[in-house]
């Protein structure tokens, strides 16, 4: 069963306040993929940019710093009410990314920071129809087998018991295959670039922190449905705990791929 982006957004809304600890517990860690995901599409003064699933809104407002007209869309109204008080004077919308809500050719540049997975190709159809001839858009996501990094454990804390989450995450994921993304942009009409890859940690303050912000993720959710909160939360702690050192934070490495590609069509 394919379970697209926005029900999972929509899942995450209805978790209520829990939600928004997902939104902002690891902000201050996800600066260094914003920042090279910007950098790679030359988001700057003057810049019309949309952030595509901007959650919480930190690319958001990362990019209206750097002088562009900032506009975001979510499906999740939690998230999206933290976004607009981060940066009250960006269009942010509440939508779907199947469906964007502004017209062709409005912006330079677009991205979503591990917000499309695979396979949404109409997502990336949607992306290409709202760009400018020229325009960029910029995605970034965890490579297939997460690369090796840390982030896979809590993903595999979740499939272990969820037989949902077996065949979605196989589906989510199907985006970081070699030449998948790449593949997915060209019939879009778009250019891709060379892949970069960017390091950064997720930080808990301990192993508990780090236990509720997964608890409160849309994979998760999906989980608690099928097996119950309390069996998702034992598999997650026993994933972690390796990661978890007495009176020091829990870090999980991980490892984004970004990709950004041009829109040649007039």
């Amino acid at each position: 069963m394919w379970v697209s982006l926005n029900e999972l957004e929509r899942s995450r809304s209805r978790l209520g306040r829990p939600s928004e600890g997902v939104g902002v517990s690891n902000g201050a860690a996800l600066v260094a993929e914003f920042d090279a995901l910007l950098r790679a599409t030359q988001v700057g003064d003057g810049s019309d940019y949309l952030d595509i699933a901007c959650g919480s809104g930190l690319m958001l407002n990362m990019a209206s710093r750097r002088g562009a007209l900032a506009h975001g869309l979510d499906a999740s109204d939690r998230l999206l009410s933290l976004a607009k008080r981060r940066t009250p004077e960006s269009d942010i919308r509440h939508g779907d990314m199947n469906a964007l809500p502004w017209d062709d050719q409005s912006f330079d540049v677009a991205t979503s920071c591990r917000g499309i997975w695979g396979p949404n190709q109409q997502a990336v159809h949607e992306a290409a129809r709202v760009l400018r001839p020229g325009g960029c858009l910029g995605l970034s996501f965890f490579g297939a087998g997460r690369d090796g990094s840390q982030i896979g454990k809590a993903f595999k804390a979740i499939r272990r018991i969820s037989d949902h989450e077996i065949d979605w995450s196989q589906q989510l994921g199907e985006i970081g295959l070699e030449g998948r993304a790449e593949e997915m942009c060209r019939i879009a009409g778009l250019e891709p670039a060379e892949r970069q890859r960017v390091q950064f940690d997720l930080e808990g303050a301990d192993l508990d922190h780090e236990v509720r912000a997964w608890m409160a993720a849309g994979p998760a959710w999906m989980a608690i449905q099928e097996r119950g909160a309390d069996e998702v939360e034992r598999s997650i702690r026993q994933e972690l705990s390796e990661l978890d050192e007495p009176g020091l934070e829990c870090v999980l490495k991980c490892l984004s791929n970004l990709l950004s590609q041009r829109n040649h069509h007039n």
